[in-house]
C-alpha cells in the first residue's frame, strides 16, 4: 500500500510539473513571433454553417500552425483588413488556454465585432471590422506590429462557401463547398438532384446579362433544402457529356440557392463570368445534358424543340415532367410565377462610399440609397425586393414586420442603408454597395418584375449619384447629397450623360495614360471645374497633375474617373 501511494504521488507530481511547464510555455509564448503561422481558410458570409460558442453564424478566419512549429499563444498578434493599419485589432491576453494553438493544429478567429459587446464573447472574437463578401485583404501581423506573418487578398465570396489553401499551409488557394472548419482542407465533390428547368434560344428583349447583352440561356433549378454549387458539374449540347465543365473560379455565379435557380448564358463569352458557356443552343431544337462531378452520373436530360422569339420552353412547374411554352419567360424565378406589377417608384439617389456623409440610426457612416414615390398616395415597400445583383432580383426582401418604417410618403422619399447589417433595422439591406461599379434594382413582391434599376462605374467617396430632378431621366453627381430630400436642392457636380466609361489605361496612373482610340476629351476636377481640353489624342501625360481624382469626358458624353498618384 505504501508503495502504491508513493507511485500515485509520483504520478500526480509529474503531472503537476508537466502542466506547470506547459502553462509556462503558453504564458511566455505571447512574446514570441511564430513566423510559420498561416492564414488557412476564410468564410466571409456564414449563413448556415458553423456556429460560434454563442450559437451565432459569424464570419471566421482559420489560422494553421504547421507541424514542427512551436506551441504559440496568439495573444498580442494583430489582425486587420487594412494594409495601412496593421494593428487594427490585437488579440487580447484574456485566456491563454483559448488563444493557444498547438503544432499541426488550427485555431479560428471569429470576425464578428463581438469582443466588446454587452457580454464580451472572448479573445477569439474581434472588434472594429468585419469581412467583406466582395473581396478584400486580410492581414495577420506579429506582436511587433510591423512584421506581416501572412496575408491573403481573397476574391468575391458567396454564402457558406469558404476560400482556403488547397491543402493546409500550401501556397495555392481555392473555394471549398464543404467548408473545413478546424479540419484539414480538402474538397469533396457530390452529385445532387437538379433540373434543367427552362430554355430560351431567341432572346432579343426578354432578359439581359450583366454585360447588357440579350443572349441565349438555360436555367438550373435546385429542389433541395441546401444550396448546390454547380462548379465541377458538366453541361453538354453536342452529345459529349463532358463537353463543358462549369468553372470553380466564382461560386457567386455558380451556386444555386436552396429551392432557387441559376442561369447559364449560352453565348461563348466565357471571359464574362463562370456561368457563361462556350456553346450556343440550336434554335431548331436539341437536347441538354447535365452531368454530375462524380462518376459521370447523368443528373438531368432536357429536350426542347423550336421556340419562338422572346418565348421560352420550360417545365410547367419547377422540376415537373411536363413542359410548356412560356409567353412571358421566367428566368431566375419560379415557372409558377404570379406576376405582381409594382407601383411607380424610382431609385432616386445612391451613395456608395460613405466616409463623412449621413449617419444611420446607430451613428455609423454607411452606404445608402433613396427611393422616390412620385404618386399622390403612400407606397408600402414591405415585401418588395431590392438587389445589387442583376441575375438575382430577389436577393433581399424588405421586411414586413414594421410597415410604417418602410412606407414611402406620397411625393416623398425613403432612405435605405446598404450595409449588410439587417439586425440594425428594417431599412438596413442585406448587402453592401461598391463605388467601383455596381448595380441596384427594385422589384415588386413577385421578386422579378422591375420597378426601377440603375448601374454605375466609379463614384467618388461622399459623392452621390442622383437624378437631376426627382424621378427624372437624367443622372448627375452631387457633392452636396440630399438623402431623404428633393434632389433639386443638391450641390451639382458633372452630368452623367452616359454611365458607361470609355477605356483608359492604366488607371490608377502616374504619368502616361492611353486611350483605345483617338478621342476629344475634357478633363475636370472632382468638384467639376474644367482643367483642360484635348483634341484627337490617344495618350496623355498626367505626371504634372496633383495626386487625386479627375473626371475625363469625351464628345459622346462618356466619362471615366482617373485616379492620379
Amino acid at each position: 500500500m505504501v508503495i502504491s501511494c508513493a507511485q500515485n504521488f509520483s504520478g500526480e507530481y509529474m503531472k503537476t510539473i508537466y502542466t506547470t511547464f506547459l502553462l509556462l510555455l503558453i504564458t511566455t509564448a505571447v512574446h514570441a513571433q511564430n513566423m510559420n503561422l498561416k492564414i488557412n481558410e476564410i468564410i466571409a458570409s456564414n449563413v448556415n454553417g458553423q456556429l460560434d460558442d454563442f450559437f451565432e453564424h459569424e464570419d471566421w478566419v482559420e489560422i494553421f500552425n504547421p507541424p514542427g512549429s512551436a506551441i504559440t499563444n496568439l495573444a498580442g498578434y494583430y489582425i486587420s483588413d487594412d494594409p495601412t493599419n496593421l494593428m487594427k485589432w490585437q488579440i487580447p491576453a484574456d485566456d491563454a488556454g483559448v488563444t493557444t494553438v498547438l503544432p499541426n493544429a488550427f485555431i479560428v478567429l471569429w470576425i464578428d465585432n463581438d469582443y466588446n459587446n454587452a457580454i464580451s464573447q472572448g479573445p477569439l472574437h474581434n472588434d472594429g471590422f468585419g469581412l467583406g463578401i466582395d473581396g478584400e485583404t486580410f492581414l495577420f501581423t506579429a506582436p511587433d506590429g510591423t512584421t506581416v506573418i501572412d496575408s491573403i487578398s481573397y476574391p468575391i465570396m458567396t454564402s457558406d462557401v469558404s476560400y482556403g489553401r488547397t491543402c493546409d499551409g500550401c501556397p495555392n488557394w481555392q473555394y471549398f463547398n464543404n467548408v473545413t472548419y478546424k479540419a484539414p482542407n480538402a474538397e469533396v465533390f457530390t452529385n445532387n438532384t437538379l433540373f434543367i428547368n427552362e430554355v430560351q434560344t431567341i432572346n432579343t428583349s426578354t432578359y439581359d446579362d450583366p454585360q447588357n447583352e440579350y443572349d441565349q440561356w438555360l436555367e438550373i433549378y435546385n429542389p433541395n433544402t441546401f444550396q448546390v454549387n454547380l462548379a465541377g458539374y458538366y453541361l453538354s449540347v453536342n452529345g459529349n457529356p463532358t463537353q463543358w465543365q462549369i468553372p470553380t473560379t466564382n461560386p457567386y455565379r455558380t451556386v444555386v440557392p436552396a429551392g432557387g435557380f441559376r442561369l447559364i448564358w449560352c453565348d461563348f463569352d466565357v471571359q464574362d463570368d463562370a456561368n457563361h458557356a462556350p456553346f450556343s443552343l440550336a434554335t431548331a431544337g436539341g437536347t441538354i445534358v447535365l452531368t454530375g462531378p462524380v462518376g459521370g452520373t447523368t443528373i438531368d436530360t432536357y429536350t426542347y424543340g423550336a421556340i419562338a422569339e422572346n418565348k421560352s420552353w420550360g417545365r410547367q412547374n419547377d422540376g415537373s415532367a411536363t413542359s410548356i411554352t412560356f409567353n412571358a419567360p421566367t428566368p431566375t424565378v419560379t415557372n409558377s410565377l404570379f406576376v405582381i406589377q409594382p407601383q411607380n417608384l424610382f431609385i432616386n439617389e445612391v451613395l456608395s462610399a460613405n466616409q463623412n456623409d449621413t449617419i444611420d440610426n446607430i451613428l455609423q457612416n454607411e452606404d445608402w440609397f433613396e427611393v422616390y414615390n412620385p404618386n399622390n398616395f403612400t407606397v408600402n415597400l414591405a415585401g418588395y425586393h431590392i438587389s445589387d445583383d442583376p441575375e438575382r432580383r430577389n436577393k433581399w426582401m424588405v421586411p414586413t414586420t414594421f410597415v410604417d418604417s418602410v412606407t414611402v410618403p406620397a411625393n416623398g422619399w425613403l432612405l435605405f442603408w446598404a450595409d449588410g447589417q439587417e439586425n440594425q433595422g428594417v431599412r438596413h439591406a442585406g448587402f453592401r454597395l461598391s463605388n467601383n461599379g455596381e448595380y441596384l434594382s427594385i422589384a415588386s413582391p413577385d421578386g422579378f418584375t422591375l420597378a426601377d434599376e440603375i448601374a454605375w462605374n466609379y463614384i467618388a467617396p461622399d459623392t452621390s449619384l442622383g437624378r437631376s430632378t426627382d424621378g427624372g431621366p437624367n443622372w448627375i453627381l452631387f457633392v452636396g447629397t440630399t438623402p431623404q430630400y428633393s434632389n433639386n436642392a443638391g450641390t451639382l457636380n458633372i452630368t452623367e450623360t452616359a454611365l458607361s466609361a470609355m477605356h483608359v489605361y492604366p488607371n490608377p496612373a502616374h504619368d502616361i495614360i492611353r486611350f483605345t482610340e483617338n478621342v476629344n476629351i475634357s478633363i475636370y476636377s472632382i468638384s467639376g471645374a474644367l482643367i483642360e481640353t484635348h483634341k484627337n489624342i490617344n495618350s496623355l501625360n498626367v505626371s504634372e497633375f496633383a495626386d487625386g481624382m479627375y473626371i475625363i469626358r469625351n464628345d459622346q458624353g462618356q466619362i471615366v474617373r482617373l485616379s492620379k498618384h
